[in-house]
């Protein structure tokens, strides 16, 4: 069984070692503080305690001014106060302050000890009504679920399946996890029939469609332009790859310091850097970036450089939109060593007008797993990826470049991604001549052929806006939880790509892409 962790905060905690030694003992981890602001500074070092007891009376910030500032940024973790003082007021506002229970010194080891057990309890309550609220909300979306019919309420759905992905993921009880995931899959095969009956709807601009969605293209013209024309400075960060319930988990780092508004945009098909990312920053999709720039567009595929001129797309796309005197930059980070530099340098970039940083590692963590029985092992589910995520950013140079975003004039800082990605377990053979490429949830090339139903062919590429190499082109998407595999080391193959994270293709995962708005509170 994990230990569970208890922060103590007292002035005179050195004179409680034995109490700590004997909490120990009964197989608890204590970390002892002799002070508010140490309490503080702990709990954002360590989010995950179980347990804080607060001393009334510190020198410095008192118990109940420590209690008021952990419960705004921590406010699930119960609190035990302990002082000499029995005056009713004094219990009033520590109630108030929802403290979970309420001791008098001098305390002994065992009345601590039996407070912990109590509260403890209390968590397995918390826990059990977690869980009747998730079967509720499962009964509820199962009886609805062909009741969701517009985009928003597919983000609502998204949203909530998130949430409870994070909020049951440690649970001990492995049944209602397994539930989750059912519900998962079922709402990914109706999302994925919602797309293809649309899709076509929606990147040409079918006046039909009343809650068309904000597409990867889209992005400039609907969520950026307006920040730029207020005169406003724009940092914006495209994670590559990065899913809602990462960023869900990631946003608890920026509750203090912004002010969240949280959005969404459609990544375009198939879900894939080459695709998507050009269409944010060009603010086209691939068969009109053909047409617009057609040198360019040789060169992406002649040099493979399929993403290596996102930066001119940006300027043409500022020119267009008569921002010709708007200052911007674009920076593309795949490693630590050019992130630290990035950070060094920051204050040179104040004087930019619009700020492009492409942040690789979330893409270059997911395609790594894929090839390393050591990351693999290490990332065994998606709990342990967003986890994962999560400690990476904790510790970088990106949340420390933020952090400084925050102390900058007149600045608004968009976080986003191009696409996100999606646990794959279901092989399927494909067939197709040495021109086909080479992606695993999708394909594009000649005489395409292949047995199963998850799988969306696109026989017209130009009708779905998508760009021909040559008369014969034709696409295949899959859906839900399926990837491509030839028959040549076929086992091979699905032995390498089965259980990994992948993108490219139809689910929840990969095209709802969180677009975040951060304004310093």
């Amino acid at each position: 069984m994990v230990s569970k962790k208890i922060l103590w905060a007292d002035d005179e905690i050195s004179q409680l070692k034995p109490h700590i030694l004997f909490l120990e003992k009964k197989g608890y981890e204590v970390t002892g503080v002799n002070s508010g602001e140490d309490a503080i500074e702990e709990c954002k070092k360590n989010h995950d305690f179980d347990l804080i007891l607060m001393d009334e009376m510190m020198t410095g910030l008192d118990g109940l001014s420590t209690i008021s500032i952990i419960k705004k940024d921590w406010p699930d973790i119960p609190i035990v106060m302990i002082t000499k003082n029995e005056e009713e007021w004094l219990m009033e506002e520590a109630i108030g302050a929802h403290i979970s229970n309420y001791l008098t010194k001098p305390v002994n080891p065992s009345q601590i000890l039996m407070v912990c057990k109590n509260i403890f309890d209390n968590k397995k309550i918390q826990t059990d009504k977690n869980i009747k609220s998730f079967i509720k909300y499962f009964n509820d979306i199962t009886i609805n679920s062909d009741n969701v019919k517009t985009i928003d309420e597919w983000y609502e759905v998204y949203s909530n399946i998130c949430n409870w992905s994070i909020n049951l993921a440690d649970i001990e009880d492995k049944n209602i996890y397994n539930m989750l995931n059912d519900q998962k899959k079922t709402m990914n095969s109706k999302f994925c029939e919602f797309v293809i009956s649309n899709y076509k709807k929606w990147i040409n601009n079918d006046q039909e469609i009343l809650d068309k969605p904000i597409l990867s293209h889209n992005v400039f013209d609907d969520y950026l332009k307006p920040i730029i024309s207020k005169k406003r400075k724009l940092i914006f960060i495209i994670i590559d790859c990065l899913r809602l319930d990462q960023w869900k988990m990631i946003s608890k780092l920026f509750k203090n310091d912004f002010s969240i508004k949280e959005d969404f945009h459609l990544s375009i098909l198939p879900t894939a850097t080459p695709f998507a990312r050009n269409a944010i920053f060009s603010g086209l999709l691939p068969n009109d970036l053909k047409d617009n720039y057609p040198d360019l567009w040789r060169r992406m595929y002649d040099e493979n450089k399929l993403n290596g001129f996102e930066d001119i797309f940006f300027e043409r796309q500022l020119l267009k939109n008569n921002f010709k005197e708007v200052k911007h930059k674009y920076i593309k980070i795949s490693d630590f060593k050019s992130g630290k530099k990035f950070f060094n340098k920051i204050n040179d970039y104040k004087n930019i007008d619009v700020l492009n940083i492409v942040v690789n590692f979330v893409d270059i963590l997911g395609h790594s797993r894929s090839e390393s029985k050591v990351l693999s092992e290490l990332i065994p589910n998606e709990n342990a990826y967003r986890k994962s995520i999560f400690n990476w950013f904790e510790n970088s140079w990106l949340l420390d470049s933020i952090s400084a975003f925050k102390n900058w004039e007149n600045t608004e800082i968009v976080i986003s991604s191009d696409h996100g990605n999606t646990s794959i377990d279901k092989p399927q053979l494909i067939k197709g001549d040495q021109s086909t490429s080479q992606g695993v949830r999708y394909k594009y090339g000649r005489n395409l052929r292949f047995e199963g139903k998850n799988t969306f062919k696109i026989d017209r590429p130009l009708d779905y806006n998508l760009p021909m190499f040559d008369i014969n082109t034709e696409y295949i998407i899959a859906k839900d939880n399926t990837f491509f595999v030839y028959n040549n080391d076929y086992h091979k193959f699905v032995s390498m790509y089965k259980n990994t994270f992948q993108h490219g293709g139809i689910s929840l995962d990969e095209m709802i892409v969180p677009l975040i708005s951060l304004n310093k509170k």
